[in-house]
């Protein structure tokens, strides 16, 4: 940052100064302030300006910082300056293959392709899952991991309803190119100061490409509000991938644009309190019923949310049913733990 020509001396310091303070700062502190406000506050040099909106906007996927509180945005924030982002050789497949491998050696048996049609409830309690073929699940508890519009979907019940359709998400606009070679390698990164875009090479940081080819990631930060025009932002985005690797075109082998890409179900917003607006993974007006995802509960953002929220659903799952059994049986039982 020293060494940059982007920033002048008097900018530097001021950058430095403010990246200290945000370091210091508890997030939740700052909850019902915008970004958009706080760092019009705060920030003295139009450079420093833009390049904290810029920023915010690439931790948060936000393209309405106005919209979005400082508490998401101090978050990230502070765990980019803790460690470094961490690339996943074979992109999230890897994951996900981990996590079911994982669960299956649990004893999970698990029914992909297999559409759920209804959480059936009876008397405020939940009493099992529908599915598409007419088969029917008993269960004493469920949880639902998957978007908001899919829970009032499966979930007859006026109240959660007007809870979650209230919610914002989190939207982009994204334009993945898969290259031959990449152009220009000594560009693995840029980001926009006078537009909510931002690039990536992916390749250059994880195995996601055969050897010798590539694989860019162009991302357009969406206002939930006012989303344009599609075909607008993927030209513009084309034309941040015509300045980072010029040539591409040539190259490129296949092509994703997605024009309406959900980060997440839920933005924390300052009128709602940053993260504490968001859904608890405990249903509680409906017995047996829990959420988990990005936009459940009041801890971590992103991926950290859906295991945070996934973690505490877990343990209040078991703690529900071990005090079921208790009161059935009249006896303590073993204690559980998630």
């Amino acid at each position: 940052m020293l060494s940059t020509a982007l920033l002048k001396g008097p900018e530097k310091w001021e950058l430095l100064g403010l990246l200290a303070r945000l370091a210091m700062l508890k997030p939740r502190s700052l909850a019902s302030v915008s970004v958009q406000t706080w760092i019009d506050q705060h920030a003295r040099h139009e450079r420093v300006h833009q390049l904290l909106l810029a920023s915010a906007r690439t931790l948060t996927y936000s393209g309405n910082l106005e919209l979005i509180s400082m508490e998401p945005f101090l978050t990230q924030l502070q765990l980019s300056l803790k460690r470094p982002v961490r690339y996943i050789d074979g992109g999230w497949q890897t994951l996900v293959t981990g996590l079911r491998r994982t669960a299956e050696q649990a004893g999970v048996h698990l029914h992909p392709g297999t559409r759920v049609e209804a959480v059936l409830q009876n008397d405020g309690r939940v009493r099992g899952i529908e599915l598409s073929d007419g088969r029917f699940y008993e269960a004493r508890a469920v949880v639902l991991a998957t978007e908001p519009a899919d829970v009032t979907r499966l979930v007859d019940d006026p109240l959660l309803k007007q809870r979650l359709t209230r919610l914002t998400p989190v939207v982009v606009a994204c334009l993945d190119v898969a290259l031959q070679s990449l152009p220009r390698p000594d560009r693995p990164v840029s980001l926009d100061l006078d537009q909510p875009r931002f690039y990536s090479a992916q390749s250059l940081f994880a195995h996601v490409a055969p050897a010798g080819g590539a694989v860019l990631h162009a991302v357009r930060y969406l206002d939930p509000t006012a989303p344009g025009d599609a075909r607008e932002h993927e030209r513009e985005l084309e034309a941040l991938l015509d300045l980072a690797q010029p040539g591409w075109r040539a190259l490129a082998v296949k092509r994703f644009f997605l024009p309406h890409m959900q980060v997440t179900g839920a933005t924390p917003t300052a009128g709602s309190k940053g993260l504490a607006g968001r859904p608890e993974p405990r249903v509680e007006h409906i017995g047996g019923l829990y959420l988990a995802g990005d936009w459940v509960g009041q801890e971590g953002y992103l991926a950290d949310a859906s295991f945070a929220s996934a973690h505490q659903a877990a343990r209040l799952l078991l703690t529900d049913l071990t005090g079921q059994q208790q009161a059935a049986t009249g006896r303590s039982g073993p204690e559980l733990a998630a």
